[in-house]
């Protein structure tokens, strides 16, 4: 969590250091429904607050030093925001951990107390414990349970009515997170049981009726003392197989007893219908006698047994409890009357340290061994002193680091060992430690690093040995197996013992192999062949791994290494099988027995190769008739001997074997597949992309159109495949139509020619359709309006010659052609082209008019 250290400073001195922080610093776990209050600390006078979850997001209203979160999440805050010198701490993350649902059932209810209740545990959530409070203080230890479904008999209080109970179940789920839930118990109350009589006591923490008396029987008297009187029943149980009594009302009763111990039983039913039973003792007799005798030879090692004998115990009451205390640390041993004619110990640990009394005199270093015998009327006790207890040696020794290890190396020997101990003679004598003594063999190929072996002199008695040291270190300096013999032992009583070891140290390992193959395609297969040299004793172990390094161009480029054939990291020869291509670094370290030293790291580098990575750069959508021009990218070990083969189905050409083909036409509309096979020495990579050719389609067009000028033409439409749109120029806009447009079809129009000769404009019509698109070509011809020059009149005499007559107009080409109304004159009815001269005509008295009509004709294309 980031630390905000801000430095306050006024003129001439440090006004003041603050260290902000949120408290507490996280991470939080909150059980689901609980909250945490976040503060901020040692924040000056005057900073401003806002809190935020996630980074950047305010928390509305949240603009105080605290925050309390309920929720998952990272929260930060923002102090002085937007002043200069503002800043963010946190985050601090808040995470919220389920929550278990705690619930029960149980039954019966509104039973008798001492009805036991059986309770089932319904409650849900991740691992969860439970704790019961059957809020029943009455019932002791037994109030609580741990059970899943506990079953629990309610004492509560006596009475004569009903009582709840309050319990209280607390289901907990291993994440910590609690639920608690509660429901009431109701039941009758039991009746009062108590009961009082003749010489009543407490004896060992139970209710007895007590009569310290030699007489061989006694008449008891017990008075009724239940607290819940009246009661609609009384039985007692006088434990001795005579007659019970029962009766409905009861005050005083009485009953003669014979010497010994009775359990008496007083069972009361109260006015409520419920019943319940009071256990108590009886006791005559007298207080106890006893005898332990001392079975001598109490100077013993560890492990012996002795046997005392019991006596003086046949006068005894039945009842009286005899127990056996030995002050070894051993647990007392209990028996009723009678007890058996004798108890045997074994001793296990030492006397040492222990001190023991007879009344009269303290034996140092000693046990003690005591009876006593004990009933309602007295205790007797005897007690033996003093036992005097060596402890037995035990050889042990640990070896560290361990007992196989390489040249050179140290090696800590410790006596673990109980060395046993030897106990004084006299009660005022101390205890006297046992002695070690180390042997190597041979006695070569080591040296001490520190310690002392110590020596046994040539005796079997320890104390005349000279002593080592309990931890002695030694070099070994020489492979080889050396064993290690420790003796330990305190006096003679106890003897000695002795164990022995062996360390095993091998030479410094080395690391040495070969492999089949270091170079070849993926898959790759390799074997290994370990060479390691073997240690002097036990076998070496292997560590190997593989390390990668990419190739460029090849794919995939991840490690692609692994074991096979059922070997591993630590077999002695693994094989590896490189499925991806790259380079590998094959690593071994061997590894002395138990791990004692390692060798240097030996390696092998393998080259593993890949087919070719191919890869076709994607085409656009083409159109029928047009050319692609496709292309690849390859790489992974390609050269020279590389080969190349395209596939163009329904495109010319069909096929390519080089790794830039060209262009390819495809004459059908259709989708295509385009495949590239890539071969290398590894093998071959295929690879195949679609390419969309689409239709081109061809505008169907009017037929070429001759018009005079003034004509309308159009409107003017174009066909071609469904979806296909127009668009069309004009080369020649004096025909009275637009340079160009998109509207099909063209609209109508007047035909324009301001010349004296036909005029021809092209229209150029394309069709497109996804991109692709081709023309078509017509034309509209417009021809010229002839016209004809002005022909003077003329006026003859009959039998005169006329003027020829010569026709002309604007128009090159045009032809006139005339007409004559009036034929007497001497000219024909019709004509066409020019009028020669002729002799005109007149037979009669009076002028003749004859009107030449002459109409100028321009023929073009009909």
């Amino acid at each position: 969590m980031k630390v905000l250290c801000s430095f306050l400073v006024s003129l001439f001195f440090i006004a003041g250091i603050y260290c902000q922080t949120i408290n507490p610093p996280g991470p939080i776990n909150l059980c689901q429904g609980s909250s945490q209050a976040l503060t901020v600390t040692a924040v000056p006078v005057g900073t401003t607050f806002q809190w935020q979850n996630p980074l950047g997001t305010n928390i509305s209203g949240a603009t105080l030093i605290s925050y309390t979160a309920n929720s998952a999440g990272n929260y930060y805050v923002r102090l002085n925001e937007g002043l200069p010198g503002d800043t963010t701490l946190g985050p601090v993350i808040v995470n919220v951990l389920p929550k278990p649902t705690a619930s029960f059932t149980f039954n019966p209810n509104n039973v008798c107390a001492t009805t036991p209740v059986i309770f089932t545990n319904t409650s849900t959530g991740s691992g969860l414990t439970y704790l019961w409070d059957f809020g029943d203080p009455n019932s002791g230890a037994n109030n609580t349970s741990t059970l899943i479904n506990p079953v629990h008999n309610f004492i509560g209080t006596t009475g004569t009515g009903a009582e709840s109970f309050t319990v209280k179940l607390i289901a907990t789920s291993s994440n910590g997170c609690k639920d608690s839930i509660t429901a009431t118990v109701t039941n009758l109350q039991r009746p009062g049981t108590e009961l009082g009589g003749t010489g009543a006591t407490t004896y060992n923490g139970l209710p007895y009726f007590q009569v310290c008396s030699s007489n061989t029987n006694y008449l008891f008297t017990f008075i009724n003392q239940s607290s819940t009187v009246p009661n609609t029943s009384y039985r007692i149980v006088w434990g001795d197989n005579s007659t019970d009594f029962i009766n409905t009302i009861f005050t005083t009763t009485s009953h003669t007893y014979n010497a010994g111990t009775y359990t008496l039983r007083f069972i009361v039913t109260g006015i409520n219908g419920c019943t319940d039973t009071a256990m108590y003792t009886v006791f005559l007799g007298t207080n106890p006698a006893i005898g332990f005798e001392n079975p001598g030879s109490t100077s013993i090692c560890t492990g012996t047994s002795l046997t005392f004998p019991i006596t003086g115990t046949a006068s005894n009451t039945p009842g009286t409890i005899y127990t056996v205390t030995f002050n070894d640390g051993s647990p007392p041993v209990v028996f009723p009357h009678p007890p058996p004619a004798s108890v045997t110990h074994q001793f296990n640990s030492s006397s040492c340290g222990t001190n023991s009394s007879n009344g009269t005199l303290t034996f140092n270093n000693s046990f003690s061994a005591s009876i006593v015998a004990s009933n309602p009327c007295g205790t007797s006790s005897v007690n033996i002193v003093p036992i005097y207890v060596s402890r037995k040696p035990v050889a042990s020794f640990t070896i560290a680091p361990k007992d196989t290890v390489c040249v050179n190396t140290v090696v800590t020997l410790t006596n673990t060992s109980v060395n046993g101990t030897a106990t004084p003679s006299s009660p005022t004598g101390s205890c006297t430690n046992g002695k070690q003594v180390w042997s190597v063999t041979p006695p070569t190929g080591w040296t001490i690093s520190s310690g002392t072996r110590g020596n046994d002199n040539g005796f079997n008695d320890p104390a005349l040995w000279t002593n080592g040291t309990a931890v002695l270190q030694l070099n070994f300096t020489a492979p080889g197996v050396y064993t290690i013999k420790l003796k330990v032992g305190a006096n003679t009583l106890c003897g000695i013992d002795s164990i022995i070891k062996t360390i095993c140290v091998n030479p410094t390992p080395t690391a040495s192999f070969t492999v089949n193959q270091n170079i070849g395609c993926a898959p790759l297969t390799v074997n290994t062949t370990n060479n390691s040299p073997t240690p002097s004793c036990g076998q070496n172990s292997y560590l190997w791994s593989v390390s990668y390094s990419s190739t460029a161009g090849c794919l995939p480029n991840t490690n692609g290494a692994s074991f096979i054939n059922g070997t591993n990291a630590s077999s002695v020869n693994p094989q590896f099988l490189f499925s991806n291509p790259g380079i590998y670094t094959i690593s071994l370290t061997t590894i002395a027995p138990a791990a004692a030293c390692s060798s240097l790291v030996s390696t092998q580098q393998i080259t593993v190769k890949g087919k070719p990575v191919v890869s076709i750069n994607a085409l656009a959508p083409t159109c029928a008739n047009q050319s692609v021009n496709p292309n690849a990218a390859v790489t992974c070990y390609i050269n020279t001997a590389t080969t190349y083969l395209w596939s163009f189905p329904g495109g010319t050409p069909s096929s390519a074997t080089t790794l830039n083909p060209g262009t390819i036409v495809y004459s059908t509309p259709g989708t295509y597949t385009i495949t590239l096979s890539v071969t290398n020495e590894c093998g071959t990579t295929t690879t195949s992309i679609p390419v969309t050719v689409n239709v081109t389609p061809s505008p169907v067009v009017p037929a070429n159109i001759i018009v005079c000028a003034g004509a309308t033409v159009g409107p003017l439409s174009f066909t071609s495949v469904p979806g296909a749109t127009f668009t069309w120029t004009n080369s020649n806009t004096s025909i009275g139509l637009g340079a160009s447009g998109s509207s099909n079809p063209i609209p109508s129009f007047v035909a324009t020619n301001a010349t004296g000769v036909p005029i021809t404009a092209n229209i150029n019509v394309t069709a497109t359709l996804s991109g692709c698109s081709s023309s078509n070509i017509f034309t509209i011809t417009v021809n010229p309006i002839p016209t004809v020059n002005v022909i003077p009149n003329q006026t003859v005499c009959a039998g005169a010659s006329t003027a020829a007559i010569v026709f002309s107009g604007a128009v090159a080409g045009s032809i006139y052609n005339w007409t004559n109304s009036n034929t007497s004159i001497g000219l024909p009815a019709s004509g066409t082209g020019n009028i020669a001269s002729f002799t005109a005509i007149n037979g009669g008295t009076t002028v003749v008019v004859a009107t030449i009509t002459v109409t100028p004709v321009f023929t073009n294309a009909g």
